[in-house]
């Protein structure tokens, strides 16, 4: 082995001066070939050795080395389960070498990686596993490389369209579904593209329950960081842990030191955790979930695989937040789901809060409330009632109080009064949980509450929308009042006027003293587009009052005064632009 790294080394040197002797190991190579072919199976440590060094030495002598990455691709493929363990991890690494030196193309090796994950070698597959997510990001690290990831998106998309092959009993999964979510964020780099979100919905419906599971994490966004645990990415938080435990033991001295020692590793783990993230960031800083082609019939085939109920509960889990994220993004009825959710709703049930969590998402104003309403009185009657813990009730006043927020017409108004009498609860958090709820129908309809409960200035006019009332406006709200002014020649067209651009940013209930600079001398009268409506405005053209809401300053554009002095307001902030 000696002999031979040295003559690796004196090759890539010298490659004239060396000819000679690099065609002496050529020929030995492919002599060795022909008698390994007619014995795969048989360990050949000489063999492996002289592969890895034709691989080294392939770049200095192209035209002889033309067909080397096709024999070795060709006798993987072809005695991929036979060859000896170490032999083939070698072979693979020669291949690695090459498409790390761009001697060979990506999609020359893709394919037959993806057939050496059938075999049964755990490092094999880790290593695999690694080339690959290693080699998508190196070739889009500078520019995106399209005619790559489309490429690898369409081999993706036909290896899924395919019926699996055959599981054994005593063998896994033969391709590597468990980490497909992972391999495909990798082709999720910017510009956003619904080409990787339809393969992962395509995916969705695979047999394979670890397919299902890895699809569903990467529509959660959970797979950001599941590679690095195979490329050996825990080691540094192993190593952390083990000085951890190591600086409460010794003597004093040595403490000090090892607390030292344990700082300094926990500083490069925070500096090596912030760099993976700006750098990940522009790349999955968007979801996949919106860019679904057909989210209504993704979630109903979905629902159809989750009623069905026969894969694990952690699997049933991620299905339900995936598809009430869905629900919820996409406003869809799945209106089945809320029913089956209901099964779901128990203090003892087994991550409860999660699927609670998913309820919440699945709601929104286009759920019949008829509908939510068998489901919002389970969550009452097993969450909230006086015999149950403290941090029950609060999990499930923060419920219905999040339920409420997206979908108000669930809420009876009985119902509501019931659960307004827990301000008062013995326990602070389920109080401070009762009081939240009572605050939230204040701003959404404080007719609801009883007098005492609705604060004071409540405005009773403010309802929630009757259900499939969408309020579609048919023209630009506050048109009227540009149309009355111009009407009226009141265009405010003067050379020394000042334009106020009123936005609508902030939460805006009062504007008024708009003052005309005192002393000024001017004859000009002033010009102002008369503000009316719900606000209780008419103050007109002669009037500098202005009393204006935040709905109506939603619905003004530009207001022309003639030399503005100030401008007072009274609540919230609000955007003002003197032209």
């Amino acid at each position: 082995p000696n002999r031979r790294r040295r003559q690796q080394s004196n090759i890539k040197k010298d490659p004239d001066g060396y000819k000679d002797e690099f065609m002496l190991q050529y020929r030995h190579y492919q002599a060795l070939l022909d008698i390994f072919k007619l014995r795969p199976s048989k360990e050949s440590k000489e063999f492996g050795d002289l592969v890895m060094f034709m691989a080294q030495v392939s770049r200095a002598y192209p035209k002889t080395m033309t067909g080397f990455a096709g024999e070795v691709c060709a006798l993987l493929d072809t005695h991929q389960t036979v060859l000896d363990p170490v032999l083939r991890r070698t072979l693979v690494g020669a291949l690695i070498l090459l498409r790390n030196r761009a001697q060979v193309g990506a999609m020359e090796v893709l394919p037959l990686f993806f057939r050496l994950f059938r075999c049964q070698d755990k490092a094999l597959r880790q290593q695999l596993f690694r080339h690959i997510v290693a080699d998508l990001k190196a070739a889009n690290r500078k520019t995106r490389n399209e005619r790559l990831n489309r490429a690898v998106q369409n081999f993706m998309y036909t290896l899924l369209s395919s019926p699996p092959p055959p599981i054994s009993s005593t063998s896994g999964t033969l391709l590597p579904w468990q980490q497909l979510h992972s391999f495909v964020v990798r082709l999720l780099l910017p510009p956003p593209s619904p080409r990787p979100a339809l393969l992962a919905a395509s995916a969705a419906f695979h047999r394979s329950p670890r397919v299902l599971l890895a699809v569903m994490k990467f529509f959660l966004g959970q797979d950001k960081d599941t590679g690095r645990g195979e490329e050996g990415g825990g080691h540094t938080q192993t190593q952390t842990l083990h000085f951890a435990l190591n600086a409460m033991q010794g003597t004093r001295s040595s403490k000090k030191k090892k607390q030292a020692k344990l700082k300094r590793v926990l500083a490069t783990v925070k500096k090596s955790a912030r760099k993976s993230g700006s750098a990940g960031a522009g790349a999955e800083s968007f979801a996949a979930i919106h860019l679904l082609h057909d989210p209504q019939t993704f979630a109903e085939r979905l629902f159809g695989r989750l009623s069905r109920g026969s894969e694990r509960f952690e699997t049933r889990l991620t299905v339900m937040a995936v598809l009430s994220r869905v629900i919820g993004v996409h406003k869809l009825l799945v209106l089945n789901f809320y029913p089956f959710l209901q099964k779901y709703i128990a203090p003892h049930q087994r991550d409860v809060t999660a699927v609670l969590a998913a309820l919440v998402q699945a709601a929104h104003d286009l759920v019949p409330p008829e509908t939510l309403a068998p489901v919002m009185r389970q969550l009452v009657d097993q969450f909230v009632h006086d015999k149950a813990r403290p941090e029950v009730m609060t999990v499930g006043l923060k419920a219905v109080r999040e339920l409420v927020l997206r979908c108000p017409l669930v809420m009876g108004e009985e119902l509501l009064g019931d659960l307004v009498q827990y301000k008062k609860f013995r326990e602070k958090q389920v109080a401070a949980a009762a009081r939240a709820l009572i605050s939230t129908f204040r701003d959404i309809n404080p007719a609801m509450l009883a007098k005492k409960d609705r604060g004071k200035g409540a405005d009773l006019t403010v309802k929630p929308r009757e259900f499939g009332d969408l309020g579609v406006a048919s023209r630009v709200d506050g048109a009227e009042l540009l149309e009355k002014a111009l009407a009226e020649g009141r265009t405010g067209s003067d050379d020394d006027d000042d334009e106020i651009d009123l936005g609508s940013s902030g939460d805006m209930s009062d504007m008024s003293d708009v003052e005309e600079e005192e002393g000024a001398g001017e004859d000009e009268e002033e010009d102002l587009v008369s503000l009316s409506g719900a606000c209780g405005g008419g103050c007109g053209g002669e009037s500098w009052g202005l009393w204006v809401c935040a709905t109506c300053i939603g619905n003004v554009f530009v207001v022309r005064v003639v030399r503005v002095r100030q401008v007072r307001l009274w609540k919230g902030p609000i955007d003002v632009v003197i032209f």
